[in-house]
């Protein structure tokens, strides 16, 4: 076990870990599939996010790797929408499902979404989607309404919402600017069966690998699943996870990537990089407690905040603004970054734009103090 980390440390090993510094992804399917899921409720932000690991990615490629299936959009592990890759879909409901449907037991009674009318629900969406066209949520609400259950309100999310955990839709093509759903079944290759144990074990490797260093309250939060589990897939992991001490208590990550000593000076070569974060991405939403690093020592858990983030430390938050013909990034700077500083945003908003596929404009200003 090294010396106590200081937290920017910790950030600067997370983004090595999530790679966001050093060696990118190939493709963004193998992004979302070494992040072990990618949180997805805002898509343009989860484009960016998994864009933002893969080398020279677009939006349109994240996009394509959606359409043709490879990344699936649905609820999984924490009851909402997830990134994974479709490899990875059945054995992640195995493991998270139960849980989830548990949690939402009381708000599908709220809504008079009985075992037998989601059965139901289930039953009229399979049948809609046989003939293997992609749907939109409104033309399967009228496939209920059809088959005589109100899809009115959020009847009709939480509907969907228990059928994709229950296996029998998934997300499809988009079509235009509307999402779709297929069946299941046919969008979502076979898997093996093994025990619990070892899916606990798997997804256990993912987190700490990708999201570490981290504790296990960070598992426990991130996958849905309890202590007692991180604890044994933990365990189960052997010589794969090493324990440090962070800020936030005992954290582990990867033996093939953790650094001796604790300075980690160079640990995730991150000096000269800016990283313009988008909302939940998972350098932070993948966290419980340690969430950032401010060079004064302040701290916030707002997941809602897009952090700029150089050297480990956010140093402000920023904004876009899409035109036809370019984007504007309006950065928010707590003080002025200096020259490297300076150049490293400026290579960062010139990123944003090639993934956008639009000439991009910064606007950089440092806040103004307080009274």
């Amino acid at each position: 076990m090294t010396a106590d980390l200081d937290p920017r440390v910790v950030v600067r090993r997370r983004t090595a870990a999530q790679r966001l510094a050093g060696e990118p992804c190939a493709t963004p399917a193998e992004a979302v599939a070494w992040s072990g899921g990618v949180q997805a409720q805002e898509y343009a932000e989860a484009l960016w996010s998994v864009g933002m690991r893969v080398r020279d990615a677009t939006a349109v490629d994240v996009e394509a790797a959606c359409d043709r299936g490879e990344i699936l959009r649905t609820h999984v592990m924490r009851p909402t929408w997830h990134f994974v890759a479709a490899a990875d879909l059945r054995w992640l409901l195995r493991l998270t499902a139960a849980r989830i449907q548990s949690g939402n037991a009381g708000r599908y009674r709220q809504l008079g979404l009985d075992a037998d009318t989601l059965a139901r629900c289930n039953h009229a969406f399979a049948a809609a989607l046989a003939a293997g066209e992609p749907l939109t949520r409104r033309e399967l609400g009228a496939a209920l309404q059809a088959a005589g259950i109100d899809p009115a309100g959020q009847r009709l999310p939480h509907a969907l919402l228990h059928a994709e955990l229950e296996g029998v839709v998934v997300s499809g093509p988009r079509r235009g600017k509307h999402h779709t759903y297929v069946a299941f079944e046919d969008r979502v290759p076979a898997a093996p069966e093994r025990p619990r144990e070892a899916d606990v074990a798997e997804l256990a490797r993912r987190f700490f690998t990708s999201h570490g260093p981290a504790t296990l309250r960070d598992f426990a939060w991130w996958s849905g699943l309890t202590m007692t589990d991180g604890r044994a897939g933990v365990a189960a992991c052997g010589e794969a996870l090493v324990e440090e001490e962070a800020p936030d208590g005992t954290a582990w990550i990867s033996s093939a990537t953790a650094t001796p000593g604790d300075d980690d000076d160079d640990a995730a070569g991150t000096a000269a990089e800016a990283f313009l974060l988008g909302t939940y991405d998972e350098l932070v939403v993948g966290h419980r407690d340690l969430r950032n690093a401010y060079a004064d020592g302040r701290a916030t858990n707002d997941l809602l905040i897009r952090r700029i983030v150089i050297d480990g430390v956010t140093v402000g938050g920023w904004t876009r603004r899409l035109a036809r013909r370019e984007v504007t990034i309006e950065a928010v700077l707590d003080s002025p970054l200096g020259e490297a500083g300076d150049a490293a945003l400026a290579a960062a908003a010139d990123r944003l734009g090639v993934f956008l596929g639009l000439p991009a404009r910064l606007d950089a200003a440092a806040a103004a103090a307080a009274p």
